[in-house]
């Protein structure tokens, strides 16, 4: 599991929404990465506390 961040521009702002991801391998050999669990947006100063 590893963390991925998104982010966006939107109003001129940099926005980075934040989501915990899953590597699972499939039947056939290929591997998918499965979304668990959404965190949403974490600006500086909850990153900071």
């Amino acid at each position: 599991m590893f963390l991925r961040c998104k982010t966006r521009k939107k109003d001129g702002k940099t926005h980075r929404y934040w989501s915990v991801v899953e590597n699972c391998r499939r039947k056939g050999g290929g591997m998918v990465q499965r979304h668990v669990l959404y965190l949403g947006e974490i600006n500086d100063a909850q990153r900071a506390a």
